[in-house]
């Protein structure tokens, strides 16, 4: 995207304070989400490399999803409809909406990106 700065890893990682996470990549909360009583909406940045590990895991809650910098984010949602798979593109502007009751995994697609969720929180 014309004007738009590079970035690499290291700095994505520095600068938005993000801490590795046990199932790979980087994240943390996003402001306000510590403080957030239990199901309440949060926000979460997520990091993710092409070698972080695509584990499937449960959705109990709607969850949405976007990409603010990097490589596509390819969303996967398995449900007893099939399998539905959506490709985010970053600074698109588009949010991917994730309805509960299925099984969900994501992974980047040629090099890092830079995602975002809102979810319940589930402390």
């Amino acid at each position: 995207m014309e004007g738009e700065a590079d970035f690499t890893l290291a700095e994505v990682v520095e600068n938005l304070g993000l801490r590795p996470l046990g199932e790979g990549g980087w994240g943390r909360p996003m402001a306000g989400a510590d403080e957030a009583a239990p199901g309440t909406p949060v926000g979460v940045y997520r990091l993710l490399t092409p070698d972080a590990p695509s584990d499937w895991r449960a959705v109990e809650a709607e969850e949405l999803w976007t990409v603010y910098m990097g490589a596509t984010l390819e969303v996967e949602l398995a449900t007893e409809a099939g399998v539905r798979r959506e490709a985010l593109h970053a600074g698109s502007g588009r949010w991917l909406s994730i309805l509960p009751g299925g099984w969900l995994r994501t992974r980047s697609v040629g090099g890092w990106c830079l995602a975002g969720r809102i979810g319940l929180n589930i402390r």
